[in-house]
């Protein structure tokens, strides 16, 4: 899966000596403090996952979820919201927390009002540290050198040894939530297996909390009707050639306008692209060996597709320059289709209004025969843990992140989400929320890192505002459960392997700069046989004998 940039650019700015690196001297001897080898479950008993019971508060959606990854969707605002949390979760305690936010951070709390807000129905005093994704890396190898943990650390298994420290140092949660122990906590309870499944187990134990996405990946997005224009709007799988849609996008290359905005971030999409000639999501497997989907025909072919529409032209004009306004070119009607993340819907929908109907291109018919595909999201990208404690004090933590992971349509979810009703927010016609320029300003929980410590299920809904948002949630409602069909799942998903932890943001560098050289025409296509060598001899060989051992540990429970 594509990295985006929480690795890629950091990796580039703090370089990746410093990346892996950064924590090794103070969890030297961590792998061994859970007992035996704490980065395996080999051997171990496995803890049963928690059981998935659905809020029964949570108002039901018009457009159904399936177990395959599609999203609830909700075609209006619930009307009526119900309470998700039976009382307040704290004894007016102080709570530390570390995440992260992808904008500016927050105020100071007393000016914060959502931080208050968030404070007095809790019942605890949130003591957040909210750290800029960009300087992640950095601030996680300062607060592991300090040795004193916060009650709540949201981490990203690109971080440094992320999986050791949690094994030496934050709570075994088995008690409290494997299988039907986690009803004692609805919200939690009500969030997917698929995505606890991400998270994993470490020495057979259950450790982190997944933060939940949707299982379906990366996609590339459309204007339908600049796609008609070109005759090759086909809303069927391996309904149109590769060849017929390149002729439809050069159609509509010209004029300061592509029919493609790709950037170096993410690689040219490659992981919207590659995915349409059959290639195995991540790894293949097979009789019980793991083999890295870069060394696979299909990938070649994917990605010498890639190099052939930077040749014709219908990428954007000097696209490694492109990162920062990726989506907005997209959104104004600059590019035609770009590759996007699953999360990115509402966003997109919202800024482009009704300036185009927002749709999803099909994967194409490849040029290689394969059957097209589409890689499945692992279904969490982040993940939660908290410090060793007394048991109250874990019980006391699960309750606020309980409270955290509340459901669509309850008033949990929509404080967390919008804030105070006449503060952050008046109603729109249909009830659903309208942020005030306070909230617009940065009073929200995107500054406060909130959606990286705990969020229930993601769902399909747009709000009011939206021009035809309805409609629009069904269309991507019927856009994933096609493509739901042909997903393909990545086997390494919740396993572990020391090495790949160790060099994955290595080896990820070395497969996207080799992408991006040959897309450019810097080296031929033949080059990537070597790199494929040279990515093996650096860690991939051995990550992969690491994931197979694990997989057949995990088959056993």
């Amino acid at each position: 899966m594509s990295s985006g940039i929480s690795r890629r650019t950091v990796l580039r700015t703090i370089g990746i000596g410093t990346a892996l690196a950064a924590t090794g001297v103070s969890l030297s001897a961590c792998s061994t403090s859970a007992g035996g080898n704490a980065l395996s479950n080999q051997g171990k008993k496995l803890a049963p996952w928690p059981d998935y019971i659905p809020h029964p508060d949570a108002p039901k959606p018009d457009l159904a979820p399936s177990d395959k990854g599609v999203q609830p969707g909700y075609a209006a605002y619930p009307k009526e919201l119900k309470q998700s949390v039976a009382e307040k979760p704290g004894d007016g305690s102080k709570v530390t927390v570390w995440t992260i936010t992808w904008g500016a951070p927050p105020k100071a709390k007393e000016k914060h009002q959502l931080w208050q807000a968030l404070n007095k129905q809790l019942g605890v005093d949130l003591d957040l540290v909210v750290v800029p994704a960009m300087e992640a890396q950095q601030k996680f190898a300062t607060l592991v050198a300090g040795g004193e943990l916060p009650d709540i650390l949201a981490v990203s298994q690109y971080l440094p040894n992320p999986t050791e420290l949690i094994a030496a140092k934050c709570q075994d949660l088995t008690e409290f939530l494997s299988g039907d122990a986690v009803k004692e906590y609805p919200n939690l309870a009500a969030i997917p297996t698929y995505a606890w499944k991400a998270a994993g187990r470490i020495d057979g134990k259950l450790y982190r909390f997944p933060v939940e996405r949707s299982r379906i990946g990366h996609s590339l997005s459309a204007n339908q009707e600049r796609l008609k224009e070109a005759g090759i709007w086909v809303p069927e799988i391996g309904g149109m050639t590769v060849d017929d849609f390149t002729k439809g996008l050069q159609q509509l290359s010209g004029r300061k306008k592509w029919g493609m905005g790709v950037a170096g971030l993410g690689a040219f999409g490659f992981n919207s692209v590659v995915p349409m000639f059959g290639v195995p999501n991540q790894w293949a497997l097979k009789d019980g060996q793991f083999t890295s989907y870069i060394d696979s025909d299909g990938f070649k072919a994917g990605l010498e597709q890639l190099a052939k529409w930077q040749k014709a032209g219908v990428f954007r004009a000097d696209p490694l320059s492109h990162d920062a306004t990726l989506g907005t070119d997209f959104q104004t009607g600059i590019t035609a289709t770009v590759s996007r993340a699953n999360i990115d819907f509402t966003g997109n929908a919202i800024a482009i209004k009704d300036g185009f109907t927002l749709e999803t291109v099909r994967p194409l018919k490849p040029t290689n025969g394969a059957s097209p595909g589409h890689w499945f999201s692992p279904g969490a990208d982040y993940f939660t843990a908290l410090k060793k404690a007394p048991k109250e004090r874990i019980r006391l933590l699960l309750r606020v992140m309980d409270f955290l992971a509340a459901p669509f349509g309850t008033k949990e979810w929509e404080l967390v989400n919008y804030g105070v009703e006449g503060t952050h927010f008046t109603r729109g016609d249909d009830g659903s929320p309208v942020q005030t320029k306070l909230a617009l300003d940065g009073d929200n929980k995107d500054t406060l890192g909130i959606s990286f410590i705990a969020t229930g299920q993601q769902v399909l809904f747009l709000p009011a505002g939206v021009p035809g948002g309805a409609e629009s949630v069904k269309r991507r409602h019927a856009f994933q459960t096609e493509i739901a069909e042909i997903g393909v799942v990545d086997p390494s998903v919740g396993l572990l392997s020391k090495t790949w932890y160790a060099r994955q943001n290595e080896l990820m560098l070395l497969k996207e700069d080799a992408i991006k050289a040959i897309v450019m025409g810097r080296k031929p296509l033949s080059s990537w046989d070597s790199m494929v060598k040279d990515w093996k001899a650096k860690g991939g060989d051995q990550a992969a004998e690491e994931f197979a051992k694990e997989y057949a540990a995990a088959a056993k429970a």
